[in-house]
């Protein structure tokens, strides 16, 4: 008898551990933000749902007793949603703000210098000739423009 209990507990646990659609939110070496359902090293747990599966997502929400959720239920369950979709919203709001601001300071940067280095590994410095100067500044100022929109200056 303890041991069909104790596989009926562990069969139920396993259930509920399938149907968990836990959300992380990671940020790339590049500064973009990133929702993913697995882990991911450097990741935050944003939305833990342990909701109900796919095929009973379309019946009608039901509660233990095998009843309709409440007004005051389903109300509760749409202001946790909507409060998660206005997080995912600032989340992504910030990163572009981030991100817009980072090309800005690199577009400024590379206007302000009358010469580029190259990126190298040795220790002797070169430098970008006059034409190719101007085609990175390009390169920056499109990269700007499309972090910021077409009309950031």
């Amino acid at each position: 008898m303890f041991r069909i209990l104790s596989l009926v507990l562990f069969l139920t646990g396993a259930a509920v551990a399938a149907h968990a659609a836990d959300v992380y939110r990671y940020v790339d070496a590049q500064g973009g933000v990133h929702y993913t359902d697995t882990w991911v090293p450097g990741s935050t747990l944003i939305k833990v749902d342990h909701g109900p599966k796919a095929s009973e997502a379309a019946a009608p929400a039901r509660t233990a007793q095998n009843r309709p959720l409440s007004a005051g239920d389903r109300a509760s369950t749409d202001v946790a949603k909507a409060a998660d979709e206005r997080a995912v919203k600032a989340d992504v709001a910030q990163a572009q703000e981030e991100q817009c601001k980072q090309a800005k300071d690199s577009y400024t940067k590379a206007v302000a210098s009358r010469r580029i280095i190259k990126s190298g590994t040795d220790t002797q410095r070169e430098y970008l000739s006059e034409a190719d100067a101007n085609a990175y500044r390009l390169q920056l100022h499109d990269a700007m423009q499309a972090a910021c929109g077409t009309d950031s200056k």
